[in-house]
């Protein structure tokens, strides 16, 4: 029983990771390959990693990280326009 829950943590683990070190490109061509798609349900997390984000840039920029702080900041850029428009788009329960 162990096993069967560790095998979905290990395989999650292993995409997250994967995906986080691979081109954009190629990881939309594989949400869209695998039909994924980022809706309202994202909300929460989404709001949460920015929240995160904008805690990180100020431990970064106190400590000096300049490449880390801007990736942070690229990461907050990015999520604040998609969570507006996630705020203003209706959930589509047809697909």
């Amino acid at each position: 029983m162990t096993e069967q829950i560790q095998l979905p943590l290990q395989l999650s683990s292993l995409v997250e990771h994967y995906l986080g070190l691979e081109s954009m490109e190629v990881t939309e061509a594989l949400l869209d390959l695998c039909g994924a798609r980022i809706d309202t349900r994202a909300l929460p997390l989404l709001k949460h990693r920015l929240e995160e984000e904008e805690e990180q840039i100020l431990q970064l920029q106190a400590h000096g990280y300049i490449r880390m702080r801007e990736k942070s900041e690229q990461l907050v850029i990015g999520l604040k326009p998609l969570i507006a428009t996630l705020e203003n788009t209706p959930y589509d329960t047809s697909n």
